[in-house]
């Protein structure tokens, strides 16, 4: 009896891991996504904060993403470069926290310095009642330069970029008047890259490749 008890304890041990994703752990997490913030941002961290997250999974249906409600969870590690109010941090990226592959970098705009020429152009748009995305459709047509020429040294090295292409134009209470400028980044490989760009300075403060990203249910990116 105790024999056959023993089986059935390793046989469900046995059921719970194999059903159980094996995480990376916060070590290799923080590696990688120090790995990622350094790459995009040009920096040299070595110290952060790493938490292990989840959201939930998502089945592909008719199209499109949709949460049905009894899909696995996705497990993810949040990496945090430096403090600031209300959880943020001066440079965040997620790392997958199965395959253990960063794939979203991020920088605070309040790294975002603008010198005396770009703070008189910030405050010549009026407030923030007055801002339009369509007021910007030209400086966002310039960006898209940058934004090509910065994939080619930060991203993707040996790999043609297909086309650039405008996305969103966005602005909040906090950041006003700096400006966020989307792109949408194909490669001729399939890859798809968010990038995002800070007006007036147009530095890049978001990165994320869109087809790979935990969010949408997709794989996660591999670094070049």
């Amino acid at each position: 009896m105790k024999k056959k008890l023993l089986i059935i304890i390793i046989c469900a041990a046995v059921l719970l891991s194999a059903c159980s994703p094996r995480l990376i752990g916060e070590a290799k997490a923080k590696e990688a996504g120090l790995a990622l913030i350094n790459q995009v941002f040009d920096r040299t961290e070595t110290d952060a904060k790493v938490k292990l997250e989840e959201r939930p999974g998502l089945s592909y249906v008719n199209g499109a993403l949709i949460h049905m409600g009894d899909e696995d969870p996705i497990y993810y590690y949040t990496v945090k470069v430096g403090a600031l109010a209300y959880g943020n941090s001066f440079y965040y990226a997620e790392v997958n926290a199965t395959t253990g592959v960063a794939y979203r970098a991020e920088k605070s705009t309040s790294l975002v310095q603008l010198n005396d020429d770009e703070q008189s152009l910030a405050h010549s748009i009026g407030t923030l009642d007055d801002f339009h995305p369509d007021a910007f459709l030209d400086e966002q047509e310039e960006g898209k330069a940058i934004v090509w020429e910065y994939v080619k040294t930060h991203l993707a090295q040996d790999v043609p970029v297909f086309g650039v292409f405008s996305d969103m134009i966005e602005t909040d209470s906090v950041d006003f008047p700096k400006i966020w400028m989307e792109y949408l980044v194909v490669l001729d490989d399939g890859r798809m890259f968010s990038v995002t760009l800070c007006w007036p300075t147009m530095e890049v403060i978001h990165v994320v490749e869109r087809n790979q990203d935990t969010e949408s249910g997709y794989k996660v990116w591999r670094q070049p």
